[in-house]
């Protein structure tokens, strides 16, 4: 990994000679003993106003007493401005050192402030009494624009790159920024002022005005709290000019935290804590006054959310992360983004799911961890769990439903009631030394950038006694009256189905001509294809899939595909032909029959 950028090395390398000619006449004027050499341990910097830097520096004296050399631990009190660049660097006093400073505010070395996961909303309010003491009124809303006006800075709105991948960039000195130009196709320079905030205005139409404001705050934060950080940036590298993360730091850790400040800090200055959850409340009563008898939980928070939204003019999901962040868990099930969707919003019972756990899984982690978990393989396996909206859902007409379009869905009832219905998963970070926290980053959006490998916990939040005495007994009734040939099998399964040769037809994707071979012609060399297909028609249990597979001269083997199949079979069985074409598609796999 490469060097961060260190205050404590800078010291050494510029300013040595000059701590060493002030410790010399310190011993000079207090002691008859002569300096040898100096040795700077680390630096201790304290956190005060503007770009005014009090340090002291630990340093290790090599003094001569007679014949004789010792170590002597001193600190060194000094001050300097980095606005000045430290050219006005001065040696205040030297003592002997008896330990770390009592600082109130310290800095890191490379002079980031050291902000603790409880203070962030007690420094976001400090930052808002500062600049826009309104905003801390029930009422009341943050101006970003006045806001960064408040602090001294200028925004001023450029398209930052062609394709919209830079929101926005905070200029620390007066320098040039290359901007896109439409007209040429290319990149210009133009001049901006130290102080200026740059917005590409695209993003008001590509995402959202409260992404926008977002942005805007965010960049204040750079310049509240990371102007020094930047400051020992350009001193170190002196062509560096404004605060794009990629260009300024080297070290990985250091980004993290400025970003993770960025980002913790920026909601809790739109949404300051304790008008935000008066808000809340007032909200709460408004939806239960207006909804009476009809309220419940799901559409408590989704009036909450969305109000929310437009009243901070932030985004929805920036509204909801507030909401979490102040102990509203109810939620957690409102606005989550999978397979390129919104899920049907829901709600469960406090305290059932850890900050780390969810309902919710992708399909490409579902299949996974179909594949990988043994456990959880043989809970599916039973049949008894459906995959329905990116939850496994037991499979009982409690919880799930068929809609009007004949798609899969839970029900109202499921919905207000998870912890009795859906398994629960275990989120994992899959990059171990990410420097982050699930409460972070577990609720955003498709655009996330931390990948979560979910992991399934065998929590008993569900009763399955019932459901399974209730279909093991229809189903045992089922396989005893099957007969021992495949063709005789797929005869007794479409009349159990009640449907007819046309309908099912229509729900295999097979024509009625091979449908009439599969019944009455023993010899038939039936694809394992057809076989998957009348299964998924017919929305046979996974344990009368097997029973028909058993019956042909076909079998599911370990190959890729035939484990999806299996996955189809076991947990997708009630899902139309089409939706299941979809998840082979999503795969790489090709469809199942000819859709039409």
């Amino acid at each position: 990994m490469e060097e961060d950028f260190s205050f404590t090395q800078y010291i050494k390398e510029q300013f040595l000679s000059v701590l060493f000619d002030a410790v010399n006449t310190y011993l000079e004027e207090n002691s008859n003993d002569s300096l040898q050499d100096i040795e700077v341990r680390t630096v201790y910097v304290e956190d005060v106003p503007c770009m005014q830097l009090n340090f002291e520096v630990v340093v290790v004296a090599k003094i001569v007493m007679g014949k004789n050399l010792f170590d002597s631990w001193m600190s060194i009190s000094c001050t300097g401005n980095l606005e000045k660049r430290l050219e006005d660097f001065q040696v205040l006093s030297i003592s002997s050192y008896q330990g770390k400073p009592s600082f109130l505010k310290i800095l890191s070395d490379a002079l980031l402030p050291y902000l603790h996961r409880d203070q962030i909303d007690e420094v976001a309010s400090r930052i808002v009494k500062q600049y826009f003491p309104k905003a801390l009124l029930t009422n009341q809303v943050l101006d970003v624009t006045k806001f960064a006006q408040n602090l001294g800075l200028d925004i001023k709105m450029r398209k930052l790159s062609k394709l919209g991948t830079i929101f926005g960039e905070t200029i620390f000195t007066d320098t040039k920024v290359e901007i896109y130009d439409k007209i040429t196709d290319g990149l210009v320079e133009e001049e901006f002022k130290g102080g200026t905030i740059l917005i590409d205005p695209s993003h008001y139409l590509t995402r959202n005005y409260g992404a926008v404001n977002n942005t805007i705050i965010h960049e204040c934060v750079h310049w509240l709290l990371h102007r020094k950080a930047f400051a020992l940036a350009q001193l170190c590298q002196p062509k560096l000019r404004f605060f794009r993360s990629v260009l300024a730091f080297n070290n990985k850790t250091t980004l993290e935290w400025i970003e993770w400040q960025a980002s913790a800090l920026t909601p809790r200055i739109q949404m300051p804590l304790v008008p935000f959850k008066k808000k809340v409340k007032e909200l709460q009563g408004i939806y239960h006054y207006l909804n009476g008898e009809q309220s419940n939980l799901i559409g408590e928070m989704l009036y909450v959310i969305d109000n929310l939204a437009n009243f901070y003019h932030v985004s929805k999901m920036a509204a909801k992360l507030r909401l979490l962040d102040t102990g509203f868990e109810e939620a957690r099930g409102i606005y989550n983004y999978v397979d390129g969707h919104y899920v049907q919003p829901y709600v469960f019972n406090r305290g059932v799911l850890s900050p780390t756990q969810t309902f919710v899984i992708s399909l490409d982690d579902a299949i996974r961890q179909y594949g990988k978990n043994k456990e959880l393989q043989q809970k599916l396996n039973t049949g008894n769990y459906l995959y329905v909206d990116s939850h496994f859902c037991l499979n009982d007409p409690k919880f799930v439903q068929t809609n009007s379009f004949g798609k899969l869905e839970l029900t109202e009832y499921a919905r207000l009631h998870m912890e009795e219905c859906c398994l629960i998963f275990e989120l994992v970070v899959q990059d171990k030394k990410a420097n982050t926290c699930f409460d972070d980053v577990f609720y955003r959006d498709a655009n996330q950038e931390i990948r979560f490998e979910p992991h399934f916990i065998n929590k008993k939040n569900v009763d399955e006694k019932y459901l399974i005495r209730h279909r093991m007994i229809e189903l045992q009734e089922l396989v005893m009256s099957l007969p021992g040939s495949f063709s005789g099998t797929v005869s007794k399964l479409i009349e159990w189905s009640e449907l007819t040769l046309a309908k099912v037809e229509e729900q295999s994707l097979i024509s009625e001509r091979t449908l009439y071979r599969m019944r009455t012609d023993e010899n038939y060399n039936v694809s394992l294809e057809l076989i998957i297909q009348l299964c998924i028609g017919l929305h046979l249990p996974p344990e009368i899939s097997s029973v028909l597979i058993s019956r042909s001269t076909k079998q599911l083997g370990n190959m890729e595909l035939h484990f999806l199949y299996r996955f189809l079979l076991n947990c997708c069985y009630t899902s139309t032909i089409f939706e299941c074409n979809d998840i082979l598609a999503a795969q790489g796999f090709r469809h199942l029959g000819k859709e039409r």
